[in-house]
């Protein structure tokens, strides 16, 4: 059952995908219809999933479930993955190179790779960064952090 995002509880949990490159608003179109689909007929052993999705800074696309009403289990889980795997393979998006990281740089948003974090002298341990490693909507709010609080630090030498 599809709720509107700002809806779901705190303690919903979120799937938080990072695209490598800015999300056209066209496509962003595309791909809310498809979610929205998937979102309204989602179900755990024919229970509805209360579960919204939302697009932030044209560039993070985050999927809610209130886990309250109805939790999920495997089945369910592997179609929304099924989805978003379709959703970036379509789009060309990157959701799935966890090695990403999406570093705020003079107001701007830039997707490196870890790896490659040390070619530019302007990121280091106080710049901040958006941790797509949260797992509850209420976490959202303490999602960009500075790379010294984050997984990517240690890419910084």
């Amino acid at each position: 059952m599809f709720v509107n995002f700002q809806k779901l509880p705190e303690e919903s949990r979120i799937w938080v995908y990072g695209a490598q490159d800015i999300i056209s608003s066209e496509n962003q179109e595309l791909i809310s219809d498809k979610i929205f689909a998937f979102l309204s007929n989602w179900s755990h052993h024919g229970k509805p999933l209360t579960s919204s999705f939302i697009f932030i800074k044209n560039r993070f696309l985050i999927i809610g479930l209130d886990e309250s009403k109805n939790p999920t289990g495997g089945c369910s889980m592997d179609t929304l993955q099924n989805l978003i795997s379709d959703l970036d393979n379509t789009f060309k998006l990157n959701f799935y190179e966890r090695m990403n990281v999406f570093v705020l740089n003079q107001n701007e948003i830039n997707c490196i790779h870890a790896s490659k974090l040390n070619h530019f002298p302007e990121i280091n341990l106080k710049t901040l960064f958006y941790n797509l490693n949260i797992f509850k909507k209420g976490d959202m709010k303490d999602w960009i952090i500075p790379i010294e609080m984050g997984w990517c630090k240690r890419f910084l030498k």
